[in-house]
């Protein structure tokens, strides 16, 4: 976030585009930005409204033309309110003002974070296509479920010379891991009843953050779930995943 406060990013033509085509950052990294702003060496929060400025004016213009966009005969500030045909110009109307909102892209520093995390699971994977790291990551190594599924999907589309053995390890540690987790919770489960309550406390006693850390990742992941919010689609690119414009 302080990086994205230098002079550096923020002149960066190229990069003022993306933020502004995405309309801004998305609801956590504008905070995080606007906390990093308010840090020593920001400039007093100049490069932080410079940022909010652009985004600003931007939507302003683009909520402006929706309104010489939709004139009629019975109009309100040159919106088509009035009619038989009311209900459906709203409704039209409430999706482009989405459009506007959301942007034409992702928030960048989501964009950023998606396409690192790819690349280390690209990493892991081809590692994975051999039998030696294969057979030392089935005793040490964890994913949680989101990475677990980018994992997977990854394999379908990759270039590995044992795509079969990879996605057969992949699952069977995690059924291992889950099955393990599942242990653990019981435990804790069972411990908690007063007849067991004098017994002392073991390795279940990190079993709710274990699942948190399991089930959904570490907070503020950025992996399978940015797909589903978004309506760009991903290709392979030379640098790991791109952005593709597509529904």
């Amino acid at each position: 976030m302080e990086y994205l406060l230098t002079n550096e990013v923020t002149m960066d033509s190229g990069f003022r585009e993306r933020v502004l085509s995405a309309k801004g950052f998305c609801n956590r990294h504008t905070h995080l930005l606007h906390k990093a702003a308010q840090g020593v060496g920001t400039e007093d929060g100049l490069s932080y409204a410079l940022y909010m400025h652009s985004i600003v004016e931007e939507v302003r213009k683009e909520l402006e033309s929706l309104l010489l966009h939709n004139s009629g005969r019975s109009t309100y500030k040159g919106i088509v309110i009035w009619g038989r045909k009311r209900k459906q110009t709203i409704t039209q109307l409430a999706k482009e003002v989405s459009k506007v909102y959301q942007g034409k892209r992702c928030c960048p520093v989501c964009e950023f974070l998606w396409s690192s995390d790819q690349m280390n699971l690209h990493t892991l994977l081809h590692m994975l296509d051999g039998k030696d790291f294969r057979e030392e990551f089935k005793s040490s190594g964890v994913l949680c479920l989101p990475h677990f599924v980018s994992a997977i999907e990854i394999v379908g589309r990759s270039n590995l010379k044992n795509p079969a053995e990879v996605a057969h390890s992949l699952i069977d540690l995690e059924a291992g891991l889950l099955e393990r987790l599942q242990r653990l919770l019981s435990e804790f489960v069972r411990k908690q009843d007063w007849k067991f309550r004098e017994e002392p406390p073991g390795p279940e006693v990190k079993a709710n953050f274990l699942a948190l850390s399991i089930l959904v990742g570490v907070e503020g992941l950025y992996s399978y779930s940015l797909r589903a919010h978004t309506k760009l689609g991903f290709r392979e690119g030379r640098y790991g995943l791109l952005f593709t414009k597509e529904e």
